[in-house]
């Protein structure tokens, strides 16, 4: 096989967080296959790129870098502009500069419109064409509450993840339940496979310079990810505003467009401490200095569920730390771990489950243990590779 893989979010190593694809293709490259990949400088912020096409070499693969927008937050028109430019540049790429004609390409999603650049490149090459769909855009734009589904934006991003579905030969998601959502969206006989995150071990180590965070005089819960609609914060927020217990606190750790808002609204909180920007690879030293983690679904169960497979869910795992879950027990499937979930919206309930945790604190970590062993076997890197490979080749 000869793999081109575009996606405008691929983190290297070099970003401060290596994902999914970038170890995908890594691997590519170490079994001999030809491999290349066009992403944006969004991907490699430590560099100021001044070109518009840029080449850069990493772990022996070529990387090219599409200039993207200096900055812009997450809900701007500026946003939607740096997607159009994105597809533009790809659309007008020189295909001669890769040294091979590609007979599989890998589109990754985020943005949505890069499909349509798949589709135009699976005809130019006469290749295969395999659609990796990191979220269930627009479905949960509209089912947060955000928009609404009929939206004309939301319309026009459904009717895109539709054709790009119907014009795909293989769909790849982190959606575990993939499977219903594309015969809820009306395909019943197409291909998929459900993945995961491959764990690379050699970020969970400790730093000692984040030492001082835990206050050993409470009991410390964690969230740790993006602040952003479909995190559900605010439920989460709610519920803590109203309980009783002082001794229990809570850190907030990430960015997201919703951050300052929830600071706002939630300043008089004397048990809840927000914290600026943490370097990824500096996380697992956090995590490992709480108590709980815990991780918000919201309560809105209005439509069909599918479950997550969240990259911040792993980190968790990694810390042996017990994880609690706010929503329903349909957004994790059982092979994810063993978990406590609060499935009423009822700050009493939430706050006696938190205690439950605590005084059975031991009980609950060796459950934490065992989770973590699950992990490591389930998201083996060579695994995942070995499988993506399989369902190639059987393209």
């Amino acid at each position: 096989m000869k793999i081109l893989f575009i996606s405008k979010y691929l983190s290297t190593y070099q970003n401060g967080f290596e994902s999914r694809l970038a170890i995908l293709i890594k691997y590519f490259k170490k079994n001999n296959y030809q491999v290349s990949a066009i992403t944006s400088s969004d991907s490699l912020k430590s560099i100021q790129f001044r070109k518009q096409y840029t080449l850069k070499k990493i772990n022996n693969v070529n990387y090219y870098f599409i200039k993207d927008f200096s900055s812009y937050s997450l809900f701007s028109f500026k946003r939607i502009l740096s997607w159009i430019n994105f597809e533009y540049r790809i659309f007008t790429f020189n295909y001669n500069s890769l040294g091979f004609k590609p007979n599989v390409i890998y589109v990754s999603s985020l943005s949505l419109l890069t499909i349509l650049n798949g589709i135009y490149l699976k005809k130019k090459f006469k290749a295969k064409l395999v659609f990796e769909m990191r979220d269930l855009c627009p479905y949960f734009l509209y089912t947060c509450g955000r928009f609404s589904k009929f939206n004309p934006l939301i319309l026009i991003l459904s009717f895109i993840e539709t054709y790009g579905i119907y014009k795909s030969d293989l769909i790849i998601s982190l959606i575990p339940r993939i499977d219903k959502y594309l015969k809820y969206k009306g395909f019943n006989n197409k291909k998929y496979y459900s993945s995961t995150f491959p764990l690379n071990k050699k970020i969970f180590f400790k730093r000692n310079k984040f030492k001082n965070i835990k206050d050993h005089s409470k009991f410390n819960i964690c969230y740790a990810g993006n602040f952003g609609f479909d995190n559900h914060l605010e439920d989460l927020l709610n519920l803590i505003s109203k309980i009783k217990d002082k001794t229990l606190l809570f850190h907030f750790f990430g960015n997201g467009s919703l951050k300052k808002v929830l600071q706002e609204k939630f300043s008089y909180l004397t048990n809840v401490k927000f914290y600026e920007h943490i370097e990824y690879k500096n996380l697992h030293s956090i995590l490992i200095q709480m108590d709980l983690m815990v991780v918000s679904f919201g309560f809105n169960n209005k439509y069909p569920l599918f479950g997550y497979e969240l990259n911040k869910l792993n980190n968790y795992l990694m810390s042996s730390k017990p994880i609690l879950v706010i929503g329903s027990k349909k957004n994790l499937l059982p092979n994810r771990g063993k978990f406590i979930f609060i499935n009423k919206n009822n700050p009493l309930i939430f706050e006696k489950k938190i205690n439950f945790i605590r005084n059975n604190y031991k009980y609950f970590l060796n459950i934490a243990k065992f989770n973590k062993k699950k992990i490591l076997e389930r998201n083996n890197p060579n695994l995942i590779y070995n499988e993506t490979v399989k369902n190639l080749e059987n393209l």
